[in-house]
């Protein structure tokens, strides 16, 4: 029990450091243009030979988790890692002893051309849509080159990552597509920013967006930032609702053009924070 929650402490410890860690990550110290055509990589044959049957052909996962991508969000070097060491405790092989170093690293290159596609074009203002950026107060939930708050995802290389569709998506209508978790490969792509209600057995309600849950308790954030640790067991109702987030809409808020440029301005974050 006292390994439990040894490892429990350690987890909550790790999930607080990672929402409030300098945007200085792995993945931002490398900046990223668009991806190539896929077809071009020769890492996709052995790609598909070597990985494919756990997480399938377009790295969307079938019994590992969905890795499209995730060199943009680890950085190539944790990535590396994970392919020549594997992930001890869970079903991600070493593959070291079976790959040469440039077969890795060309899975890896391939790997930041999945989960890109989104064709869509950007068709506002940038400038205008960084006016539109700070007037609609974004920057009190989202960290832009060091400078904002850490309640919702780091936007400083969006533009990378994420397609104009996407973008208009999430600002119309968040928690409709969230993420998956970067970080924990080994929990299967546990989703990010889960909205999540529970009320306890003496009938306190709170919602908010989960942090980390094990199988006997759950780690909330409120939309004011402030951690909440509850303990299954005292929880009277534990109700995950996808599609909904603590982010608001601006679909009321904002006009077709605001919308459009403010896409336009965060389909342009593509550059590593110096």
């Amino acid at each position: 029990m006292r390994v439990i929650r040894s490892r429990w402490a350690a987890a909550v410890l790790l999930a607080i450091c990672e929402v409030r860690a300098s945007p200085l990550s792995s993945a931002q110290q490398t900046a990223t243009a668009s991806p190539a055509p896929a077809e071009q990589f020769p890492g996709k044959p052995i790609y598909e030979t070597r990985c494919s049957s756990c997480h399938g052909l377009d790295g969307a996962g079938v019994l590992g988790p969905n890795i499209q991508g995730v060199p943009l969000r680890l950085g190539d070097g944790p990535v590396t890692s994970i392919i020549t060491n594997g992930l001890p405790g869970t079903g991600m092989a070493a593959f070291g002893g079976v790959l040469k170093s440039d077969e890795i690293q060309q899975i890896v290159d391939y790997l930041r051309s999945l989960g890109r596609k989104d064709t869509g074009v950007a068709t506002g203002d940038p400038a205008k849509g960084k006016i539109v950026y700070d007037s609609s107060g974004c920057s009190s939930c989202h960290i832009i080159r060091g400078e904002g708050g850490a309640n919702g995802p780091d936007l400083t290389m969006v533009g990378a990552k994420r397609g104009v569709n996407y973008l208009k998506t999430a600002i119309l209508y968040p928690g409709t597509d969230l993420p998956q978790d970067p970080v924990r490969l080994e929990s299967g792509g546990m989703t990010q920013y889960l909205f999540v209600h529970v009320v306890t057995k003496d009938g306190q309600a709170m919602d908010g967006t989960r942090v980390i849950e094990d199988s006997f308790r759950i780690v909330l954030k409120d939309a004011n930032g402030k951690f909440h640790s509850f303990r299954k067991g005292d929880l009277r109702e534990l109700k995950k609702e996808p599609g909904k987030s603590v982010m608001a809409s601006y679909k009321d808020k904002l006009s077709a053009d605001e919308v459009n440029n403010l896409v336009a301005y965060l389909a342009g974050l593509k550059e590593a924070y110096q």
